[in-house]
């Protein structure tokens, strides 16, 4: 089973484009006693889970456009942080803002948290 590796550093969002970094101001919150997703607040210690996977791009040229000229052909991730039989959810997000996010999770909680996604994101440990 894959685990968040816990970190002893606090990310910044100093290497975050500006996009990225306005995005995470306004829809992201990491602090001591919780975090708070799209305004949804979550203690540390129910964290459960963290999911990360590739956005699903809509078929055919509209979603080809969408990618390539919208998005600048880089991919974009969901990613959900699971408590209890609850979720909070951060859609469509860049990978900076992802790594960012789940480093945050890394750092804070107190506990194991399972991890499904990319294992270049951040730091895992098996066990």
């Amino acid at each position: 089973m894959t685990f968040l590796q816990k970190i002893n550093y606090r990310p910044t969002t100093e290497k975050l484009s500006e996009t990225d970094g306005q995005y995470i101001v306004n829809h992201f919150d990491a602090y001591g006693s919780e975090i708070v997703m799209d305004g949804q607040a979550v203690a540390w210690h129910m964290i459960e889970e963290v999911e990360v996977v590739v956005a699903p791009h809509a078929a055919g040229l509209a979603g080809w456009i969408v990618k390539n000229v919208f998005l600048r052909g880089e991919e974009r991730y969901h990613i959900g942080v699971y408590y209890g039989r609850q979720e909070a959810i951060l859609p469509n997000v860049t990978w900076d803002v992802a790594r960012y996010v789940v480093e945050n999770i890394a750092y804070y909680a107190s506990q194991k948290i399972k991890y499904a996604g990319p294992e270049d994101l951040v730091p895992l440990t098996e066990i």
